[in-house]
């Protein structure tokens, strides 16, 4: 086997593992309030986000806080639109959904998305 078959079949090699590498799964968290909302240089700009919560209810292990929060960047367009109605249901008590990617920052699960009910 000359160098150049050796490098295509270890690129098909890495390319085929790549594929078949299963998707890191998000958590939804339906039927929720939030109970705080929580901003400032401990987050390091983030927006934090501490949800009702329920024994019944499952979050990555990364996440070791002792409460249901999540964090996002509220710089962005997306992040300020998340903040507004992150604001909204924690003063109105409106029920949401959120979802939160399978890691963390820190210790508090990254969120993907919010949706008011």
């Amino acid at each position: 086997m000359n160098i150049k078959t050796l490098t295509i079949t270890t690129a098909l090699f890495i390319s085929a593992v790549a594929v078949v590498q299963p998707a890191h799964a998000a958590t939804i968290y339906n039927d929720q309030t939030i109970t705080q909302v929580a901003v400032g240089d401990a987050y390091n700009g983030d927006v934090v986000i501490q949800l009702s919560g329920n024994a019944g209810m499952s979050k990555p292990a990364c996440s070791t806080d002792s409460t249901w929060s999540l964090r996002f960047d509220g710089t962005t367009d997306a992040g300020k639109q998340a903040f507004s109605m992150a604001m909204l249901a924690q003063s109105s008590g409106a029920t949401i959904a959120v979802s939160g990617e399978a890691f963390c920052i820190g210790n508090i699960q990254k969120m993907r998305w919010i949706r008011l009910k």
